[in-house]
Parts: C-alpha cells; structure tokens; sequence
C-alpha cells in the first residue's frame, strides 16, 4: 500500500474547516483559471498569425518568383516561361503547387469616384478554392476577358455592386480605355491589398501589356508547410534559371511579421507571469493545509513516518488541488475557443486588426504541451512548502495548537 497517497485521500475527504476549503477551491481556482487563459491566449496568437498568413498567401503565395532588374514600379518586367521548371519544381515532395500572374498598373473609374489599382491576372492555375475563403459577393472566377473581382473596400469607394460596369486605363496605355463588369467582390481585411489588387483574366493582362503568352510577370509558389519559409525559398532558388529571385513571405510583408514577432513576445511574457502566480498560490495554499496539520505531522513522526514520507502526503494533497485546476481550466477553455470560433462572440475592427472577429487556432499539441509543463513546473515547485516538515518537531507539533 503506498501510505503517503492513502494518508492524502483521507485528508482531502476530511478537510472539515471551513478555512482550509476556502483556501484549497482557492488554489484549484487559480489553477484553472491560470490554464484556462494560458490555452486560449495560445488559441487567440495562433489564430491571429495563421488568419492573418492565409489572407497573404492567398494573394501572394509562400514565396514570390520574379524577374531579376532594377525596376522598382508595380508594372512588372516580363520573365519568360519555364514550363520544364514548373513540372520539375511542382514534383518536388514539400510544394504545393504553383501559379502564374501578371500584374499592371492602372485607374478605375466609376461613376462617382476613381482609384489607382493594381491589375492582378489569374489563370486556371488559381484553385477556385484559394479565392472562394475571400469572396463575400458574386463568382470566384472570371468568365470571360473583360470581367474584374475587386475588393469591398474598392467597390465601395467606386460606389459599385456585383455586375456592375467600371472605366479601366491601363497606364501603359491611357488613351485606350476599357468598359469591365464587377464578377465578384473579395475582403480580406488586410489594407494594403484591399485598397490595391483588382483581379483579371491572365491572358487579357498579358495582351494589354503586349507581352505573349510566354511571358509572366511572377510565379507564386505554395507549400504544403508553412515552417522554415527561408531555408524552403533557398533550397528552391538552387532550381532557378540565374535570372530569377525568389522572395518568401517574411520578405513581402515585413511589417505584418514583425508585428507577429512582437506578439509572439508579449504572449511569453504574459504567460511566463501566469505560471509564476498559479506557483506561488499553490504553494500558499500547501503551506495553509500544512500548518493546519502540524498536530498531525507530530503524530505521524512519533509513529516512525520519515520526513519524505510526510511529505510526499502533502505533495499528493498538491497534485490532487493541480489536476482538479487542469480539468476545469481545460474545460473553460475548450467552451470558450468552441463558442468563439462557431460563433464569433468578440468582434474586432478589420481596419486595426485585418479580421472582424477574434481568430481562433485549435492545437491539440499545444494543449497538450501546455498541461505538461504546467504539472511538471507546478509539481516540483509544490516541493517547495513541504521542506517544512523536515523541521517540525514531534513534541513541539503535538502541543501546536495549544
């Protein structure tokens, strides 16, 4: 029989003091509590970095292939069409697929308003798929050459719906205005693309800017994951012709993954403090129950229980207060990620935080992580209070309460 477990059932089945109840559902409610925020605040980041990732590479891919020149304007130079590189490279165990766009500046005009934009051209290469999880008005796809998707915040300041016609200049070529119908409207939160990208058909671009249909402005590429984006991008840069660049994601969009970055900071900080109160409130509490059973720590010594097996009796006591916070903090935090992301209870502001509601990211490894650590760190630190008992004496402990 394993006597300091046995010896730690019976305390907690007769824990009578109204006191030492109060202080241990305090100590199973900072537990909980602590694991409840910790998991969701893992949730939310995870959420907002994956939400915020999906909305990039869906209009830009994991990693960017274009033409190398000094050309800084958003008219592309032309690279030429590789199509033995393309079958190679989508062969290649961690990529996705790839695809192909050409992209231009040029003017919208509606009737009570204009914008510059960049005109995006998409082919069949674009899965319906990777659009369709933007699209919140028309059709994903372009039926015929002079068809444009645009974003909500373009067509509301063009003050134009789904099938409704715009006037487009390409300004390689002002003078030749073109008459385009609205297929379907996209958001993606994101402002710098919302506010920029207009979609078209590829070919319809490729001839506007006069190139033939060899001729691409960017190859984009997926991959199947999206970990380590830099050393995937160099180990594919070794398969291009030497006058092509690839950029990953990170080097697209810098400030959004800085931005990442410093939550991933603020997030360890906020949990590293967590994990210091849930100690720290553990170990107030063992030390409360302890001191309430000097009488009883002075018996056992005079029965013949070492030290380290009274104090195993405490440090169950600890385990059994930790594993009851587990389970209602897992449990809080299971309701609350199921509940919002089914049904979006917290709104956000698209314009600050590039979606409308709080994201959610369900991890089961995190999770599972999580609970680990926490019954491996709140475990030995629970040692702590019971060194106490190494120095209670028996004579001492039998007249405490006296």
């Amino acid at each position: 029989m394993n006597f300091p477990l046995f010896v730690a059932r019976r305390i907690r089945k007769t824990q009578d003091t109204s006191f030492s109840k109060t202080v241990t559902y305090v100590g199973i409610g900072t537990v909980a509590l602590g694991t409840a925020i910790i998991l969701v605040a893992f949730a939310i980041l995870f959420g907002f970095k994956t939400t915020i990732q999906d909305k990039l590479t869906s209009f830009s891919g994991d990693a960017r292939i274009s033409q190398i020149s000094s050309n800084r304007s958003l008219a592309e130079s032309p690279l030429t069409r590789n199509k033995e590189w393309e079958s190679n490279t989508v062969k290649r165990s961690e990529i996705d697929h790839i695809q192909a766009h050409v992209q231009r500046p040029g003017i919208l005009v509606g009737k009570e308003g204009l914008a510059g934009i960049v005109v995006k051209g998409i082919g069949k290469d674009l899965p319906a798929k990777q659009l369709q999880k933007n699209i919140i008005s028309g059709s994903n796809s372009l039926s015929g050459p002079q068809e444009v998707i645009l974003s909500k915040a373009l067509a509301k300041q063009l003050k134009v719906k789904t099938q409704g016609s715009l006037i487009l200049y390409f300004l390689s070529a002002p003078q030749r205005p073109r008459k385009v119908k609205v297929a379907g409207i996209y958001e993606t939160g994101l402002e710098e693309l919302d506010k920029l990208f207009v979609l078209a058909d590829r070919d319809w671009v490729q001839i506007m800017n006069g190139w033939t249909a060899d001729s691409l402005g960017t190859y984009e590429v997926f991959f199947k994951n999206k970990d380590n984006l830099e050393a995937k991008t160099n180990a594919l840069a070794k398969t291009m012709p030497p006058e092509w660049r690839i950029q990953p994601l990170t080097e697209i969009y810098p400030a959004l993954f800085d931005w990442m970055t410093m939550l991933d900071r603020n997030i360890i900080i906020f949990i590293s403090l967590l994990f210091v109160v849930a100690c720290f409130n553990l170990i107030a509490t063992l030390w409360v129950l302890i001191m309430e059973r000097v009488p009883m720590v002075g018996l056992l010594k005079s029965m013949g229980a070492s030290a380290a097996q009274i104090r195993r009796v405490f440090w169950w006591n600890g385990l059994f207060i930790l594993v009851r916070g587990l389970l209602i903090g897992n449990g809080l935090a299971f309701l609350f990620c199921y509940l919002q992301s089914t049904y979006h209870l917290i709104p956000l502001d698209p314009e600050s935080y590039y979606m409308t509601s709080v994201p959610i990211e369900w991890d089961a490894t995190t999770w599972g992580i999580v609970n680990l650590l926490t019954m491996v760190l709140v475990g030995f630190m629970m040692s702590i209070p019971t060194l106490l008992i190494t120095k209670i004496q028996p004579t001492e402990a039998l007249n405490f309460k006296n």
